[in-house]
């Protein structure tokens, strides 16, 4: 096929006298082709192609988006979309990004590094699933991310409530190994009281005494700019892209975060990162992390329970044991909302901990709780059998030890 313009010389030059094979060695083009066309009366007609999406076309609006905020490095793009499913090149997005390259670079921002220990960063998202019992229901992911090595900590919880948010905190300063100096959260209701108030006044008091507890500076993300906090919330959509296909099915609440403490170990802080160029892992010892409080916050707020004479425990309709010895007394329950609950004495130190069945009415004991009873058979042992039958519990749980 021959172009429009070519179609007209092969015409001017033959009016101007010249042979096929004169015109074929002027335009470079076959004698056979330039022959083919002197008997047409008109210059060749071209299909319209037809539009075929390409690879990259669903990521354009994304692409352009990430490079008005300023980046305009190509591989962290690519990161970004291949998890949200690019099966192209990179050829292809450099190519498209070059045009708006320049303009992108004048607006871009530099970027700010966070030095080691100084700040880490916290958000939720939100899940909606499939439980096991076939309804549908809301989970909460909470995300911490190191600001200097970006290692992660991931949770799932039943809600996002004060005290639910407390403990999602100490369990993450513990797997990440200790508190930096400030933690940055967005105008989340159980962190700031007041958006629009100054100093002390725009935090929830009560978070505020939690941050001097464990010695940080909380810091509210400035409103409108959501660069201030990218690195979480970049995170909350890592977690949704990479960890969350991942999950195929689950029992419980405690399960689904058995694997998500899984994911972090082995994929998410052990991955090369594709903005520092590290393993955030490997470079953890970097951070030089302040040790926590190891005295829970929430102690004070557990949920007192009596143990009664068959040394179990009630809590929300299931009954958990407790060692015998607490016959009697009052210990404090703490519901982690994450699957799991915890069980301490009154000084607070920690007894047991169980997973909360799905069911109601559900009894989890272990055996060790009931261990050296047999060595006071002949007093105490007779006095549990008659406190156990007086109460009409089920004697067979006593019968190995009061014989």
């Amino acid at each position: 096929m021959i172009t429009m313009e070519e179609y007209y010389m092969i015409k001017g030059l033959k009016n101007k006298g010249m042979s096929i094979i004169q015109i074929s060695r002027e335009i470079g083009v076959d004698r056979k082709t330039v022959s083919n066309w002197l008997k047409h009366n008109e210059p060749p007609a071209y299909r319209k192609r037809r539009f075929r999406q390409g690879k990259l076309d669903p990521f354009k609006d994304y692409i352009l988006e990430r490079m008005n905020e300023g980046c305009v490095n190509a591989a962290v793009i690519f990161d970004e979309i291949a998890a949200d499913g690019y099966q192209g090149r990179m050829t292809i997005l450099r190519e498209f990004m070059k045009p708006y390259r320049e303009k992108a670079l004048a607006k871009a921002s530099i970027r700010y590094e966070t030095p080691p220990g100084k700040q880490a960063q916290v958000d939720w998202g939100e899940f909606v699933v499939t439980m096991p019992d076939g309804k549908l229901k809301k989970l909460y992911a909470f995300i911490m991310v190191l600001g200097h090595s970006r290692n992660y900590y991931l949770e799932f919880t039943e809600n996002s409530k004060f005290d639910t948010l407390i403990g999602c905190h100490e369990r993450a300063f513990a797997y990440l190994g200790g508190v930096t100096e400030s933690i940055l959260y967005d105008n989340m209701k159980t962190v700031v009281a007041h958006s629009h108030k100054t100093g002390d006044d725009k935090w929830n008091q009560r978070f505020l005494r939690f941050a001097e507890h464990h010695h940080f500076i909380p810091v509210r993300h400035r409103p409108y700019l959501p660069r201030s906090k990218g690195k979480v919330e970049r995170g909350v959509q890592y977690v949704r892209g990479n960890f969350w296909p991942r999950v195929k099915s689950f029992s419980d609440l405690a399960e689904l975060n058995e694997q998500a403490r899984l994911w972090l170990d082995t994929k998410c802080n052990t991955r090369l990162h594709q903005t520092i160029h590290k393993i955030p892992h490997e470079i953890l010892k970097e951070e030089q992390l302040k040790p926590m409080n190891t005295e829970p916050f929430l102690a004070v707020d557990l949920v007192s329970r009596k143990v009664t004479n068959d040394c179990m425990i009630s809590y929300q309709t299931n009954y958990y044991s407790v060692p015998f010895r607490f016959v009697g007394h009052r210990v404090g329950v703490q519901d982690l909302r994450n699957g799991t609950i915890e069980i301490y004495d009154e000084t607070g130190t920690f007894i047991e901990g169980y997973r909360k069945p799905a069911q109601k009415h559900q009894v989890q004991k272990m055996k060790k709780h009931f261990e050296g009873l047999n060595s006071q058979q002949s007093t105490r042992g007779r006095f549990y059998c008659a406190l156990c039958w007086m109460n009409n519990i089920e004697q067979s749980v006593w019968k190995s030890f009061c014989r």
